[in-house]
């Protein structure tokens, strides 16, 4: 664990070195759809991810729980947009150890994240890639959470003020009523003003 965080950590250092001629990016509005993948990152912690790769279980359909969610990006340097997201799904059970939730079925899971995307190329470009590192919280069944979502991704700058921006996140746990999962999110962001 503390190797990934080390990772990140150093990726990001290394994006922020990386001389950048382009401009901030502006304000957008964003929406996308979401999914949660609970069992594959319990079983990559369990098994290894070898095991679920060798498998074929990564993130298979009946794994993964949709959701939509709505973002706002700003630009606060060159190099580093503020992202924040809120999200909603309907999950069976996000908790660590609580066996009897999962009799109760899909419940409402809300979520809300702050990020910040260390972009590796300026917006002036086609595709500009990011790695992501944020704070975020959840509820579901009146059970408050806290997780650290830590990703990478990029955004494709289709039009002069629309982008897709496509997310992928592992997101570990701060406090007991959640659990290792992964995040993966597909959406369409418009420019506010000019």
């Amino acid at each position: 664990m503390k190797r990934i965080l080390f990772t990140v950590l150093t990726l990001c250092i290394v994006s922020l070195s990386v001389a950048q001629t382009g401009s901030q990016s502006k304000k957008a509005l964003g929406i996308h759809i979401t999914f949660h993948d609970f069992t594959s990152a319990s079983e990559m912690r369990s098994k290894g991810m070898s095991d679920v790769l060798w498998r074929k279980q990564w993130s298979k359909g009946s794994r993964v729980k949709k959701g939509l969610a709505v973002s706002y990006t700003e630009g606060l340097t060159e190099s580093i947009d503020f992202n924040g997201r809120l999200g909603i799904s309907f999950i069976e059970s996000p908790l660590q150890n609580q066996a009897s939730v999962n009799k109760v079925g899909q419940k409402t899971y809300f979520e809300s994240d702050a990020n910040l995307f260390f972009k590796l190329t300026s917006d002036a470009y086609l595709v500009s890639p990011f790695l992501s590192l944020g704070a975020g919280a959840s509820l579901w069944q009146g059970y408050y959470a806290a997780y650290v979502p830590v990703g990478a991704g990029f955004k494709l700058n289709v039009f002069d003020q629309t982008s897709i921006i496509l997310q992928s996140q592992y997101r570990m746990p701060v406090t007991a009523n959640t659990n290792f999962h992964l995040f993966y999110s597909v959406g369409i962001a418009g420019k506010l003003g000019k």
